[in-house]
């Protein structure tokens, strides 16, 4: 109300033009949250009888030197417009702006994403402020169409061309009289469908940033999501861990099918990563998305002609985790039905010839808890059953040892079962852990 009035003291002023200039800030605030001043170029120019106004995205405006997000409201129609009309036109470009500054600078190829458009998400904007504006007095004469009343639209605009529908240049908003208006109800169950669901989400969804992950120093950067260098959104997917939300191409997506297929399955663009995730996991999970692989790199493991399960050779506290990392990688694959990623974590486990982990680590952490995947139990007797000499796995002997087979031949290097069992510094921890696995203690059996 009192925007209103001052729009109407101004043009009893004769001050009509200064209107726009003098309520941009006031609007702002109440209506956007004060996102759209420093973001927004406002201006008037004569852009003939057909549009009240056009929203440019960034550094296309009629001002070249402006960089900014330009709002040019029509002073040709303007001139002798009602206050409540200049308010009105006003607003219905600030919904534009404010879709740039939500989503980002509208680009050639991106002219389908509906930013500068009419669509349902303007839609929904502009019948919730007009609804606001109604709560005690006349509502605001809001539409997707805007007009500057009828006059303007009689007597300017020839016959011929009241009912054009052009969609003007890429990098801005045609605002003409007769934009196809989109219902209520289909507006109110676009946004039941689409938009509502969100709010269910973490609030880290919400916010005005995102993170993107840097594949050359392997850590997140948070960035606007507004920024030319984001992403679009309707390319993309997020990934909500914890509470950061981490937004990922969706060209990276796209080469891992079973990915692909989980998102489409929320029927969103969001994909919630179970709190059983650690966040070493995670970080590996983008960098095999965002590079094909992810560290550390198996190399030092693994020899020319040689396969694995690796074999257990004597314990170096500085080896890195190649074995537990992959174990970690696979289960988080089984997880959330990423089939590339177990595949990938297998096939790494399976290319390891030694180890010098500590395989109790190793083993507790595929055996805690739920039992195994089936895969990673069959990769585990393999682990079990692997040693350099073949006598040692004798079958009509067993493997030897204080586990209750019969002993072996003992000509060589034992298999891994005999070291942890009993040699190496393994064997109390081994031992507590099958004890307190059945789903282990079965798999030990199977091996022997």
């Amino acid at each position: 109300r009192r925007i209103r009035m001052l729009a109407e003291n101004l043009a009893r002023e004769t001050r009509l033009r200064d209107v726009a200039y003098r309520i941009f800030n006031r609007l702002d605030r109440i209506l956007f949250a004060g996102h759209l001043k420093s973001a927004v170029y406002l201006s008037y120019a004569n852009l003939g009888s057909e549009v009240s106004g056009a929203t440019f995205t960034h550094g296309h405006g009629p001002n070249p030197r402006v960089k900014r997000i330009s709002i040019v409201l029509n002073s040709f129609l303007h001139q002798h417009a009602k206050p409540r009309d200049v308010i009105a036109s006003l607003v219905h470009q600030m919904i534009h702006a404010f879709f740039l500054v939500a989503c980002g600078p509208q680009d050639e190829k991106e002219t389908g994403y509906g930013r500068l458009d009419h669509g349902l998400h303007f839609g929904k904007v502009m019948e919730t402020i007009k609804t606001l504006s109604g709560a005690k007095i006349k509502p605001l004469p809001l539409d997707f169409g805007h007009s500057l009343g009828p006059h303007y639209d009689d007597y300017y605009a020839p016959p011929h061309r009241r009912r054009r529908t052009c969609n003007g240049k890429w990098y801005s908003s045609h605002c003409h009289a007769h934009v196809e208006a989109i219902g209520e109800n289909d507006i109110n169950e676009w946004y039941g469908a689409v938009c509502h669901p969100l709010l269910e989400l973490p609030e880290s969804v919400q916010k005005a940033t995102v993170l993107l992950y840097n594949d050359r120093h392997h850590k997140l950067e948070e960035v606007p999501r507004s920024s030319p260098t984001t992403p679009p959104s309707t390319e993309s997917v997020e990934f909500v861990f914890q509470d950061k939300t981490v937004l990922i191409p969706g060209g990276k997506i796209d080469a891992f099918s079973s990915i692909r297929k989980a998102v489409d399955k929320t029927e969103s663009r969001y994909l919630v990563i179970p709190e059983e995730v650690d966040e070493e996991s995670f970080m590996r999970l983008l960098e095999l998305i965002h590079l094909g692989r992810y560290s550390p790199d198996i190399g030092p493991v693994r020899a020319p002609g040689k396969k694995g399960p690796p074999i257990i050779k004597p314990l170096h506290h500085e080896s890195q985790p190649f074995l537990l990392t992959d174990v970690r990688m696979f289960k988080l694959g089984a997880l959330l039905g990423f089939d590339e990623v177990k595949g990938v974590a297998l096939e790494r486990l399976n290319s390891q010839h030694v180890t010098r982990e500590d395989p109790v680590c190793v083993l507790k952490e595929i055996y805690d808890g739920a039992d195994p995947d089936p895969d990673l139990r069959v990769w585990v007797k393999g682990f079990l059953t692997k040693g350099p000499e073949t006598d040692w796995l004798d079958p009509r002997l067993g493997i030897g040892g204080g586990m209750g087979g019969r002993e072996g031949m003992t000509r060589g290097e034992p298999p891994n079962l005999v070291k942890l069992d009993q040699d190496m510094g393994f064997k109390s921890r081994f031992r507590d852990l099958v004890a307190c696995s059945s789903a282990l203690h079965i798999d030990v059996l199977k091996a022997k």
